[in-house]
């Protein structure tokens, strides 16, 4: 393997690794989002019908009710979800780009130089989700206008 070649399945191998730890850290925190959301909603009727005193029928129902509402809350504005599939998504079309390049099919296959056209491709393909991912991210203007000039609306 010559050292353009290395730099081109490095260079790709490096972005697999990228996208591979994002949508890992994305699962992760949609997965323990949808565990406290469940844990929290199914105890709450435990706490207030079986607790006997104040800070068992009322205090741990609070707590648990406001940390539902708050990883409910999270996985809405954030979508880490969404993110999770867009990054394992991009992480398993770059792995299938250095499979054709390894064994030099698809574009691969009849290409001059296939070093160049494997860091042309990851390339498009960082710069794919990076468009995907813009729309997820929440920004102000995504929230309703007339809330933003009067926030007396809201009630």
């Amino acid at each position: 393997m010559s050292s353009e070649e290395k730099e081109a399945t490095s260079y790709c191998q490096e972005k697999i690794e990228h996208f591979k730890a994002k949508a890992a850290h994305n699962k992760a925190e949609t997965l323990w989002c949808f565990r406290l959301i469940m844990i929290s909603t199914l105890l709450v009727p435990l706490f207030v019908g079986l607790g006997t005193e104040v800070w068992i029928s009322k205090g741990v129902p609070s707590f648990l009710s406001g940390l539902a509402a708050f990883c409910t809350a999270w996985i809405q504005l954030r979508k880490p979800q969404e993110l999770w599939t867009l990054y394992r998504t991009t992480q398993r079309e770059l792995e299938d780009q250095l499979t054709q390049f390894n064994y030099r099919f698809g574009d691969y296959d009849s290409s001059d130089d296939t070093n160049k056209l494997l860091a042309q491709n990851v390339a498009k393909l960082t710069l794919q989700t990076h468009h995907k991912w813009m729309p997820i991210v929440p920004s102000p203007d995504k929230f309703p206008s007339d809330l933003k000039s009067d926030p007396s609306k809201a009630e």
